[in-house]
């Protein structure tokens, strides 16, 4: 097993689309790389209250902002081509709308374990961006919490006694000394060097920094696509969204999507549809299998 020699530190937000966007990217470095890059989140808390937001360079503020921010996600899914459920702003229109609870409640997971709280992020991610669920709402972060395993009263205990609240201050404070503003940005940092990458950035950029950083000491590994890898890397994450599998095993979107249909139309994946896409997992009583041994363009980023 290699030894982690560079690290990526994402400043992020779990409402953020262009941060769900670039999933498949953290995805494929994690699956060509392994345990040779380590992936951290830092949470940026994009919107404190939507009352006093403003953001014109995506036209958003206002009272309509829940109708801007809808169509903000639309367009962005068009283009990083994530699934995406825009109608989520109408449910919640009438809220006073931040996206610090579910900051605090990633916290809250990451302090039972930084494996959970990554996983808990992941969770947040899919409800908000594709299964129209409000994760700021308590009752939503709570359910979430148990589907992945998380400790219910754990999890509560550290929301509620200003635990995880502490910790989401420092990530905040954090971002503050990086000069973070927009989200996604990434630290990319190792052998006492380091770069900042600010917004979105496709695969390549990210491969060519962590050759630049290793000194090209990284050791990639070669992905083959086929159903037993494909079937190997939905049984490691839980489930997948066509663009991850096309991202990872370089194919174009609409032949990652054909795979993945044909596989569930043979029963060995199920297919579920969220929004404008779908998720595709293992289906129920399914045994795991073994570990079995193309990238998006550049696109603006989310403020």
């Amino acid at each position: 097993m290699e030894k982690t020699v560079l690290e990526i530190v994402s400043f992020t937000d779990p409402y953020c689309t262009w941060c769900w966007g670039s999933e498949p990217i953290l995805r494929k470095i994690q699956e060509v790389y392994g345990e040779q890059v380590s992936l951290s989140f830092v949470m940026g808390g994009l919107v404190e209250d939507i009352r006093k937001f403003s953001d014109p360079g995506a036209g958003i503020g206002g009272n309509q902002w829940y109708r801007q921010v809808a169509e903000h996600w639309a367009d962005a899914s068009r283009r990083h081509k994530m699934p995406v459920d825009e109608q989520v702003y109408f449910d919640i229109k009438d809220d006073v709308f931040s996206t610090y609870p579910a900051c605090i409640a990633f916290e809250a997971a990451k302090l039972q374990s930084i494996e959970m709280g990554n996983r808990y992020l992941r969770r947040l991610r899919e409800a908000a961006a594709a299964e129209r669920l409000a994760i700021q709402h308590s009752d939503v972060q709570v359910k979430l919490a148990e589907e992945i395993g998380l400790d219910r009263q754990v999890f509560l205990e550290t929301l509620q006694n200003g635990t995880a609240e502490s910790a989401f201050r420092q990530d905040i404070q954090e971002c503050q000394l990086r000069g973070v503003r927009g989200f996604p940005s990434f630290l990319l940092r190792g052998f006492g060097e380091e770069v900042f990458l600010r917004g979105y950035a496709p695969y390549q950029t990210f491969e060519r920094w962590l050759q630049e950083l290793s000194g090209n000491q990284l050791n990639p590994k070669k992905l083959i696509a086929g159903y037993p890898q494909v079937l190997d890397f939905i049984s490691r994450t839980g489930k997948v969204a066509p663009m991850e599998v096309a991202c990872v095993y370089d194919m174009d979107f609409e032949e990652a999507q054909k795979l993945l249909k044909q596989m569930a139309k043979k029963g060995l994946v199920s297919e579920k549809k969220f929004g404008n896409g779908a998720f595709y997992s293992l289906p129920q009583n399914t045994i795991q299998c073994d570990s079995v041994s193309g990238s998006p363009g550049a696109l603006p980023q989310c403020h």
